[in-house]
């Protein structure tokens, strides 16, 4: 119903973005909580054409704990969730248009990172890492769309998978792990720890040469465990 074992490791982001900005506030996972669960059963609802509006369950909590954040974090969370509204409605249908699905979708992730943050100057303060997340989150969407080809060709979704094919996608998710090792360089002095787990988790990936749902999941649990150590070292 509403996909929870699907979305439930990006509260870490949430851990993350609260570590960095020092503001360990039980709100931003709240509504972190409620944006996530009304993001994916309002996909699943128009995907699978349900006759049930489950997330409007988590969209009216949403809007009613909205305004307990500060003005920061309302602006943020607002900007998340009128990326992840168009990406499902068929009238906007952003997730079966191809360069828009993938962006969309790693900026709507990226952006519960920042929920926690208070001043857009913590934004620019922590630039090159939120890169690098966003980075993250666009190679696993490319691997998801990659896994996702033939099923999308077919009901005619037009990811950037399926415009640019599975060959061309696997070189863009390569050269986003590219990027993320060199700028992991960039932060080794200021944090070691993640800058190296950074860059051996983005070596390892850049040696394969067929993407399937194994892979796909050996990134997303290895990519937790990133996060963890992320997570070792801001606290």
């Amino acid at each position: 119903m509403f996909r929870v074992k699907d979305w439930i490791h990006y509260l870490g982001y949430t851990l993350i973005g609260s570590a960095l900005a020092r503001n360990f506030n039980i709100i931003n996972f709240i509504v972190t909580i409620l944006l996530l669960a009304y993001a994916y059963s309002l996909n699943e609802y128009y995907t699978k054409e349900q006759k049930k509006k489950y997330f409007l369950i988590p969209l009216i909590l949403y809007f009613i704990f909205l305004p307990l954040l500060p003005t920061f974090g309302i602006l943020l969370s607002l900007s998340s969730f009128l990326i992840h509204t168009p990406y499902s409605h068929p009238k906007i249908w952003l997730e079966g248009k191809p360069f828009i699905s993938t962006i969309s979708n790693s900026l709507g992730f990226t952006l519960i990172l920042l929920l926690p943050f208070r001043r857009a100057t913590d934004v620019l303060t922590h630039f090159p890492l939120l890169t690098i997340i966003f980075l993250f989150n666009t190679a696993a969407q490319l691997l998801h769309e990659i896994v996702d080809y033939k099923k999308d060709k077919k009901v005619n979704k037009i990811t950037t998978t399926v415009k640019l094919g599975t060959k061309t996608s696997l070189t863009f998710f390569k050269f986003c792990l590219i990027a993320i090792s060199i700028l992991a360089i960039l932060l080794l002095a200021e944090f070691p720890l993640m800058s190296f787990s950074t860059i051996l988790f983005s070596l390892l990936f850049l040696r394969i040469k067929k993407v399937d749902k194994e892979i796909r999941r050996k990134f997303k649990e290895w990519g937790i465990l990133v996060g963890i150590i992320y997570l070792i070292e801001l606290t």
